[in-house]
């Protein structure tokens, strides 16, 4: 039996457009405003769907900036870089110059100083929020001028930016030099959006369950977290996903399986993309994760952590253990190929350095006992005989022994621990690695 309330509290399509609907970033919030109340510009970065736009509409919202000390004196302007794309100087100025009031496509520049003129009379500041901000840096259209011609308006005008965009300005600044090379740059202060905290994670569930009288049961949440991970978008679709079928805010097994499968599906294209994101060495070390010291430091980790892939699991005063965001990535990892690896069911064999991990722990093999799990993982659902294991782990003996086989399977179970009963004896026709 399951519930299907004809609201549902959780929003997962595109950005946060409602107060209501916006959770945590309290501290991110009066980052920025703390900058903008002295005239500071902010550039926000951060991995996609981490809550970029929904953090600029939230902030331009005259309440909530009034409260983190943003007072009537401030005017936003919201342009979106893709909107803007293939249009020159004059129609940049014209997009401001309409959400002002205007009603030309195209302002010139002179007309859009007396523009900031008039503000400044009125004793009204500007706050460009500009979105996408990498499609505004790499138009070809805009080129250095437009930079150099906003740094200088900003000097003498009350005028102020606040950009969001997926990489920080100082890489962006690398990948089109010609235009990120003007002296607009230099006058940003940078934010790193990042994953919620666990605080802000268990209140976004909570809070918008209650709203419907269906507020999720601690153990439910603590599912959605675990499966989804501590990312604002994630939360919301398992939340989403979990409200159509709890039962007085319990999940039963049945409909934890349904809800865990639809989060899976609902994910994928957005674990796509991030795996495709990644170079081969990230992608590598992302899927080895269960293989590394605690505490390891590296550029690909580095790079998995900025990503929004990993979520800490110790404390600051700890080393620095990290973890798979949730276990909806965890799982999407497990079925790529990456090279070096062989992954199947709760084995990770690293043919690299010769490691291995079952059920998430690492595990001691005998180069022999490692060369037949690699056997069972490279022919996982087939039928092995002993006189098949004896020639691929002993090749060009002269006088096989299948007894030896049959030795190296028995040791291999044993050293496997439960996760050794994957490895399934057929009376009379050999063993098979199976996952039913």
């Amino acid at each position: 039996m399951t519930h299907s309330p004809s609201v549902n509290p959780f929003f997962h399509r595109g950005p946060v457009r409602e107060a209501a609907y916006f959770f945590g970033r309290e501290r991110e919030l009066q980052f920025v405003a703390d900058l903008l109340q002295p005239g500071q510009s902010v550039a926000v970065n951060g991995p996609r769907r981490i809550g970029k736009t929904s953090l600029l509409f939230h902030l331009a919202r005259p309440e909530i900036a009034h409260a983190h000390g943003l007072g009537a004196d401030v005017q936003w302007v919201y342009l979106d870089g893709g909107a803007l794309d293939g249009l020159d100087e004059e129609w940049f100025y014209g997009a401001i110059d309409r959400a002002l009031g205007g009603d030309a496509d195209a302002v010139p520049y002179a007309r859009f100083v007396e523009r900031l003129r008039a503000l400044a009379t009125a004793r009204t500041r500007l706050i460009l929020a500009l979105d996408e901000f990498e499609l505004i840096a790499a138009n070809p259209h805009f080129g250095p001028a437009l930079f150099n011609h906003l740094r200088g308006l900003s000097a003498q005008y009350p005028l102020q930016f606040v950009t969001a965009s997926k990489d920080p300005l100082l890489q962006l600044t690398f990948a089109h030099r010609d235009t990120l090379s003007s002296p607009f740059f230099n006058i940003f202060a940078p934010l790193t959006l990042d994953l919620f905290s666990p605080e802000e994670s268990y209140q976004l569930l909570l809070t918008l369950s209650q709203r419907s009288h269906q507020a999720f049961a601690p153990r439910t949440i603590e599912f959605l977290i675990g499966l989804a991970g501590p990312h604002p978008l994630f939360l919301q679709i398992a939340g989403y996903r979990a409200f159509a079928v709890a039962q007085e805010g319990l999940l039963p097994d049945a409909e934890a399986s349904i809800v865990r499968a639809q989060v899976l599906t609902d994910l994928d294209q957005h674990l796509t993309y991030y795996w495709n994101s990644l170079d081969p060495e990230a992608q590598y070390t992302l899927a080895a994760l269960p293989l590394l010291d605690r505490g390891s430091r590296t550029p690909a980790l580095e790079r998995l952590a900025t990503a929004g892939l990993l979520r800490k699991t110790s404390a600051i005063s700890e080393p620095a253990a990290v973890a798979y965001l949730g276990s909806a990535l965890e799982e999407f990892v497990r079925r790529q190929k990456v090279d070096g690896l062989l992954q199947s069911g709760p084995f990770i064999l690293d043919t690299r350095r010769g490691l291995a991990v079952a059920r998430g722990e690492a595990v001691h093999l005998t180069p022999t006992e490692f060369a037949a799990l690699r056997l069972f993982l490279e022919h996982a659902g087939q039928m092995l005989t002993a006189e098949e294991i004896e020639a691929a782990l002993w090749p060009g003996e002269s006088s096989p022994d299948t007894e030896r086989a049959r030795g190296a399977v028995k040791k291999l179970r044993a050293a496997l621990g439960p996760a050794g009963e994957a490895i399934v004896n057929r009376r009379g026709q050999g063993w098979l690695l199976s996952f039913d």
